[in-house]
């Protein structure tokens, strides 16, 4: 019987600070204990640390995923998520016909961003 768990795998930038990496690490983490939508929660960097995005499409298919959404968590739509993200995840959903892998729009295209950001500057103001 084929497997049917659900993955998303937030894909952050990376940085040399692990202290940067790991509030990625606690962010999925703290996904996973809300979520009702997925049954693996993961998080993996473009660059600069570990584990890759190809890394984390592999950890979630050994955690029997048989779907993955892909996450970046990125503000803006600069050549990371346009081109780099993007020709990444072809090559590993080439590499894995029989898993569903779909990239999800980029964190800071999603509208709720305005609210979140204005209910900050109105909480802090």
């Amino acid at each position: 019987m084929k497997n049917k768990h659900k993955a998303l795998l937030i894909v952050a930038h990376g940085s040399r600070k692990d202290e940067s990496n790991n509030e990625i690490f606690q962010l999925a983490e703290n996904i996973s204990h809300k979520t009702n939508s997925f049954d693996i929660v993961e998080a993996c960097f473009l660059e600069l640390a570990k584990p890759s995005i190809p890394e984390g499409i592999q950890s979630c298919i050994a955690n029997e995923a048989s779907e993955i959404l892909i996450m970046p968590y990125f503000l803006a739509a600069g050549r990371h998520v346009l081109e780099d993200i993007p020709t990444i995840v072809d090559e590993e959903k080439a590499k894995y016909s029989d898993i569903s892998i779909k990239s999800l729009p980029y964190f800071g295209s999603n509208p709720v961003i305005v609210d979140i950001l204005n209910t900050l500057a109105e909480n802090d103001a």
